[in-house]
């Protein structure tokens, strides 16, 4: 259970979510990234895996160490264990008892089946938070089926507006479902930690896939329940502002973001037509939306006649929000990236420097850094069972029955 945790003067800040014990039972992509921004704030996550497999990802691309397993399962624990066997059922409750969350991306069934449903938990363990993370939702006529990021992105309507107009629906290229569930997972988490400091009870925290895609949807979803008009797929350009959107230069392309009228007229100077402003098409934002393409292709005219590194340096001389549309080797060689240190390197056991990319939030009185590396395979099976009162002969006996 959560321990309060005391930093002495001057000594570093400790991390936030120091003392709370996190139980993992999650893979992939969605529930590893909630439990890592957990682990990331100070979390004590251990991760439970399949013995003798582990969690899927750690065999992509033959190899148990590869980048996509390392990045979101850094400083967390690893313990095996078959829960589906009665004895593991036994373990599993056992630490259960003494943890303060419980994370799985299973469908609703897959704990269920086995003894381990809410009910059962929350009975073990009142003050437990367990959150679920699936495909479709605890409930509903989707509920036993399998959920996959580029699916909810298909059927949450993610796809039916990226990409160009004349173009066919268009997945982003990130895993952009699982992530963002990750992460309301973990806002969820955080929000039953601080209800439970009040009430003294734990409660189920629940969210999906799909329901992530829709709320994802946002200012496009809000317009279509509001006029009931069907959005379209517009490329990089905003569906509200003009010109804010991609625009290709002599070398490249770079974002420029000019939607009210004062960023506009600043554009038009920057870019030595100050005339633009007289055009009737241009004269205010809702003329600039409806005459997109006149609009375009005079800046485009211009912006063509140079490279993006001359345009970004005039615009932000301006005032002018812009940027380059960068390679990831230009985004891992930009100053302020490198200035923020958003990659952090630790050393493994063979000597070998590991990149990470960290969390993408900084406190100032609390730690949340990248502090270990992925743990091997059960590596602290022995270590987590110890601490939950089993014993030598305890821990063989486990491991020869296939428990552990």
């Amino acid at each position: 259970m959560s321990h309060p945790t005391t930093t002495e003067p001057g000594a570093p800040a400790a991390p936030p979510l120091a003392g709370l014990r996190v139980l993992d039972l999650t893979e992939y992509m969605a529930g590893p990234y909630c439990t890592a921004a957990l682990a990331d704030m100070g979390a004590e996550v251990i991760k439970i895996e399949r013995p003798g497999k582990g969690d899927s990802i750690r065999e992509w691309g033959g190899n148990p160490r590869n980048p996509w397993f390392r990045y979101i399962n850094r400083n967390k624990r690893s313990m095996t264990l078959n829960y589906r066997l009665p004895a593991g059922r036994e373990v599993l409750l056992r630490l259960v008892r003494e943890a303060d969350i419980l994370v799985e991306n299973y469908r609703p069934t897959v704990l269920e089946r086995a003894g381990l449903g809410w009910d059962v938990l929350h009975a073990a363990n009142p003050r437990l938070i367990y959150c679920s993370i699936s495909g479709y939702g605890y409930d509903g006529p989707y509920r036993e089926k399998g959920g996959f990021d580029l699916i909810a992105q298909a059927m949450g309507g993610i796809m039916h507006v990226t990409g160009e107009p004349d173009g066919p629906p268009t997945s982003v290229g990130l895993p952009i479902c699982d992530l963002t569930s990750g992460i309301w997972g973990a806002v969820g988490i955080l929000g039953a930690v601080v209800q439970r400091q009040q009430t003294g009870r734990g409660q189920r925290v629940e969210g999906s896939l799909l329901e992530t895609a829709v709320a994802l949807s946002s200012w496009t979803g809000a317009g279509y329940l509001a006029d009931g008009k069907e959005p379209q797929r517009l490329g990089s350009r905003h569906r509200q502002s003009a010109p804010y959107q991609r625009f290709r230069s002599a070398d490249g392309y770079l974002m420029i973001g000019a939607g009210n009228q004062s960023i506009w007229e600043r554009l038009c100077t920057a870019l030595g037509h100050p005339e633009w402003n007289a055009r009737p098409a241009f004269a205010t934002a809702r003329d600039r939306v409806h005459h997109r393409a006149e609009l375009e292709a005079a800046l485009e005219a211009v912006l063509l006649t140079r490279d993006t590194a001359h345009w970004v340096a005039l615009l932000d001389e301006a005032g002018v929000p812009c940027g380059p549309v960068n390679t990831y080797a230009q985004v891992f060689g930009d100053p302020q990236v490198l200035h923020r240190e958003m990659v952090s390197r630790l050393t493994d056991a063979d000597g070998s420097e590991v990149a990470h990319l960290r969390t993408p939030l900084r406190l100032s009185e609390g730690d949340v850094s990248v502090r270990s590396l992925a743990p091997a395979l059960g590596a602290d099976t022995e270590a987590v069972l110890h601490g939950a009162g089993y014993s030598a002969a305890d821990i063989d006996a486990l491991r020869a029955d296939g428990v552990i």
